[in-house]
């Protein structure tokens, strides 16, 4: 008997058990569509993180204090999150920032002191990230533009430049020229940023103001909070970041195994974070699997019954010299048919679950490998949970199977 007729016949015995069937497609359908939908999610995320990161400057160069854990990670902006490292002790000095700016790739070098202050203008009185930044790197080390005005200028005390989200949200006006006050300290704007366009860079959500001025601020005049390294044009940022980790290990006078200092690049960042999202992943798909397995244990009964009901059918097709091969395919075929419309339905109701949670903001993306794996999955439970059935009715005896009521 050929397959195509197999498949027909299969099909055939679905469709006169077409409640049973169903049900048995449900468990399917809620099985691809839970696993294809939580996935997505965490590809989503994955595309949304990169795309975020891909606008921190992909040759900017983060120095921190303290080694660097999977739960804390620094960015361009300077912005951080995560619990702070154990070793967050440890200082960056300003003579250690200067020993840097020599080495090889080394574009521009901005050693930043950095702390929240109240901010007043007018009526408004808020706390406020500031940055203390070198003139000579901003807002390149921000990776970062103006959007008007201008840019901090050497030897200016009393200058700001704002984060895109402080004058947009914060003040919500027009803030050129106008005068704010940083702890009781007055400062005129002169600039404001570009939205950086990613939820990780601290830019849009801080003031920045020249080294010397935060000096004061803070009577800082010795620590950095992090350092920002702009790699040259035509080098290697990572090559860049190992020349600068193997000086500070010098300068601290320190091993690889006890730093005491993290240095992160986009590369690092994206595949630490890439790590983190592929974890996701695994995390949802494995509960997702659950319902699948759940529906597969319903096809299975499913095909149970159906080889108690097909017994004379079974023997029919023995006496008539079907071999014991074919009888156990036609209903592994049926099994995976029941997989298959499951897998097709389930991928159907997953592209309608990824546009409802697109809509409440959450973001999804399937891809083809992921519509390709749901579907896979969905006829390999199939076949797996007929697989029993399917050898239980080909082992039946054919006079035995005549005979039953």
């Amino acid at each position: 008997m050929k397959n195509s007729e197999l498949a027909e016949l299969a099909f055939n015995s679905l469709r006169y058990r077409s409640l049973r069937s169903w049900l048995a497609i449900l468990g399917i359908v809620i099985g691809v569509a839970s696993i294809i939908s939580l996935i997505s999610i965490s590809v989503g995320i994955n595309d949304s993180i990169q795309t975020n990161l891909g606008g921190l400057g992909a040759n900017v160069i983060t120095i921190s204090p303290g080694a660097l854990r999977a739960d804390r990670l620094v960015v361009g902006g300077g912005a951080q999150f995560g619990a702070p490292s154990s070793a967050s002790s440890a200082k960056l000095t300003l003579r250690e920032a200067d020993e840097l700016r020599g080495i090889a790739g080394v574009s521009k070098l901005d050693a930043r002191i950095t702390g929240n202050a109240r901010v007043n203008y007018r009526n408004k009185n808020t706390s406020i990230s500031i940055i203390g930044a070198e003139p000579s790197a901003f807002p390149q080390s921000a990776a970062n533009t103006i959007l008007y005005g201008r840019t901090l200028a050497a030897g200016e005390l009393s200058s700001a430049v704002l984060g895109y989200s402080v004058a947009a949200s914060t003040f919500n006006e027009s803030m050129l020229n106008k005068q704010i006050k940083i702890n009781g300290v007055p400062f005129r704007v002169v600039g404001v940023l570009n939205q950086s366009g990613s939820s990780f860079s601290g830019t849009d959500r801080s003031i920045f103001i020249s080294q010397k001025a935060a000096q004061k601020l803070f009577s800082e005049n010795k620590y950095a909070s992090s350092i920002i390294v702009v790699a040259a044009d035509g080098s290697n940022p990572d090559t860049v970041a190992a020349a600068l980790t193997q000086k500070l290990l010098t300068l601290h006078r320190v091993s690889a195994e006890k730093q005491d200092f993290s240095i992160t690049t986009a590369t690092t960042l994206q595949s630490t974070i890439s790590s983190v999202t592929n974890t996701l992943a695994i995390f949802l798909g494995g509960i997702a699997s659950i319902s699948l397995i759940v529906g597969g244990i319903g096809v299975a009964n499913a095909m149970f019954t159906s080889v108690l009901e097909q017994t004379k059918y079974i023997g029919l097709l023995k006496s008539l010299g079907t071999r014991r091969g074919t009888v156990m395919k036609l209903f592994l075929f049926e099994a995976c048919m029941v997989g298959l419309v499951g897998g097709i339905i389930g991928i159907v109701l997953s592209f309608a679950a990824s546009a409802v949670l697109g809509g409440f903001g959450l973001p999804t993306r399937i891809t083809p490998d992921l519509v390709l794996l749901g579907l896979g999955f969905s006829i390999l439970i199939g076949a797996i949970s007929g697989l029993v059935p399917a050898r239980n009715a080909a082992s039946v005896p054919p006079v035995e199977a005549l005979r039953y009521e």
